[in-house]
């Protein structure tokens, strides 16, 4: 008798799959190149007692970032997903049980990420070997990852057992475990302002932050170290922080066991869940008479903009969102005085202001058409007069009514806040590349809705590209040219501030173009109502698939047209 029988299917499943080993091989790869570049860049500067903390610190905060993560990408999804099809239902006509598919879930979405970490932890053992890090530091950090990363994983399970949308889900998973992280130390710092006798420093409220899993990482981070001043964690901090995050990570899968067998079904119409539902929806799209109004207001400017922009209130989300910044920096001025002012809060403080607004407009940009797709509303919209530019034109006039407004007035404040510590070259290339960024993200946001497997693959594959490779590009061109500069007569490469600016500017300008101008909207032009009739046959959309177009693309066009005519 399997005591576990989806568990034992799944991974006999992930065995015969090729992509459990390319994971595994690819995951090794970033890591070693990782190392290589930052023992060839970062470490002239560094004293050589120091350099294997060094690398050791940076190789494991990359990998617990991974690991916190993981599960929003992984298993935000995996319940919710079925749920959406109807098909999880079919799991519990059988005799199996809740824990049965919650596990059988976990050990589905896990192997891949699990073999990564496997993967990496052999190059962030390099450093022991340049001296700074002990064998015994080397394990704390693997049972802190594999720790993180199953609280990651337990948090996107009981997420999904309680989700039916996808975005949702997996937005609700970050959240979920930026809450873990931070919320301990939010109270240990509330309790420290409030009762200040009893609590004065982190002797004192450490079991508090023992619940969070960066009490891990922070005590391996700052202990044991050359600067002993940065020692703000107690040693017994460590252990009672992995036993208190593994038993979390436990709580909520027997949760999600829980719960699941009675949450799955439909709800009846008179529950209390569907009339917060229906009040949620009314407030979010206006009574009757208010939607004829804005319904007729948008249909007359787009049929495609009144179904993207049904939802009345949410240009007034981007405006609360700017003013809830606004409100927290000015709290932070009046309270902390020239502090906010300062270059690394100014700069810190645009940079996350800026990341999370392109996290929406992708959200905004994937969310439409892969929702559309996955419905088959797709289809039917092709068979109206509509044509592929009107949709298009649409999809742009929704993005333009939510968020065009506040973003000038963002433009401004930012080049008000920042022109007091920058020079205005930096603020004006700082602003354009947000500009170019947030069109880029519009356009491969839209493509990928509709080639990717699912919306999360969409929003994932669209930071990745936009977001994620022109940074990448830009350390790996200037490691070619720190090592090969050199070797062709010209002396040690030291770039200047102007000089670094520029190239990285030049390097997004081309990455915007070359993904956003000539693959996503090019593509989207050209072979829109193509994709959209294949949705039951698309094929992967890795991150270069489809850049150049196949041979085998210009019958299959005109075949369809064909048949349409």
């Amino acid at each position: 008798m399997t005591v576990l029988p989806i568990v034992e299917r799944e991974l006999r499943v992930a065995a015969r799959r090729r992509a459990t080993y390319r994971m595994r091989v690819n995951a090794a790869l970033v890591a070693i190149a990782m190392f290589g570049w930052m023992m060839l860049t970062f470490l002239e500067a560094i004293p050589p007692t120091w350099q294997g903390r060094y690398l050791f610190r940076a190789l494991f905060g990359f990998a617990f970032v991974y690991c916190l993560f993981t599960g929003a990408r992984l298993t935000a999804d995996c319940l919710s997903e079925e749920k959406r099809e109807g098909t999880l239902g079919l799991l519990f006509l059988t005799d199996l049980k809740g824990y049965d598919v919650v596990f059988g879930k976990l050990a589905a979405t896990s192997v891949n990420s699990i073999y990564a970490l496997v993967a990496v932890v052999p190059v962030i053992s390099l450093p022991v070997q340049l001296g700074g890090v002990t064998p015994m530091e080397l394990w704390q950090s693997s049972l802190v990852l594999v720790n993180t990363i199953f609280l990651s994983l337990a948090s996107g399970i009981f997420v999904s057992t309680l989700s039916r949308n996808e975005r949702k889900a997996m937005f609700a998973t970050i959240f979920a475990v930026l809450l873990l992280m931070l919320g301990p130390f939010v109270l240990a710092f509330a309790l420290g302002m409030s009762l200040p006798g009893l609590f004065n420093g982190p002797e004192d409220v450490w079991p508090f932050l023992s619940l969070s899993p960066a009490c891990a990482f922070g005590y391996l981070v700052t202990n044991s170290t050359p600067l002993t001043t940065l020692a703000l964690f107690p040693a017994k901090s460590f252990w009672w922080s992995l036993l208190a995050v593994h038993l979390l990570s436990w709580v909520l899968l027997l949760l999600a066991s829980r719960i699941l067998p009675g949450i799955w079904q439909a709800r009846v119409a008179n529950s209390k869940l569907e009339r917060h539902r229906q009040r949620i929806e009314q407030w979010a799209y206006g009574r009757t008479e208010a939607r004829k109004t804005h319904r007729a207001r948008l249909l007359d400017i787009n049929p495609f903009l009144w179904l993207a922009g049904r939802e009345r209130w949410k240009p007034s989300y981007v405006w609360g969102y700017v003013a809830a910044v606004s409100a927290t920096w000015l709290w932070g001025w009046f309270n902390y005085d020239l502090i906010m002012f300062d270059k690394g809060v100014t700069l810190t403080t645009v940079l996350l202001f800026q990341t999370f607004l392109k996290l929406w407009v992708i959200s905004e940009a994937c969310t439409r058409l892969a929702e559309d797709r996955r419905i088959g509303a797709l289809e039917l919209l092709l068979s109206t007069p509509l044509t592929t530019r009107e949709i298009l034109h649409g999809q742009w006039l929704a993005f333009r009514r939510q968020f065009a407004r506040p973003l000038v007035v963002v433009l401004l404040l930012e080049f008000v806040l920042l022109r007091q510590q920058f020079s205005t070259r930096m603020v004006l290339v700082n602003l354009v590349m947000l500009v170019a960024d947030l069109a880029t993200l519009g356009w491969v946001g839209m493509w990928l809705a509709l080639t990717a497997r699912n919306l999360n693959r969409a929003i994932l594959g669209t930071i990745g590209r936009v977001l994620i490779l022109p940074w990448g590009a830009f350390y790996a061109a200037t490691l070619a040219l720190e090592v090969f500069w050199p070797l062709c007569g010209g002396g040690p490469f030291r770039p200047g501030d102007q000089f670094t600016l520029y190239f990285w500017f030049g390097i997004g300008l081309a990455n915007n173009f070359l993904f956003g101008v000539w693959w996503a909207r090019r593509h989207l032009l050209n072979d829109f109502r193509l994709v959209a009739a294949q949705r039951y046959q698309m094929e992967k959309s890795g991150w270069f698939k489809r850049l150049f177009r196949g041979k085998d693309e210009a019958p299959a066009r005109e075949t369809l047209v064909a048949v349409q005519n």
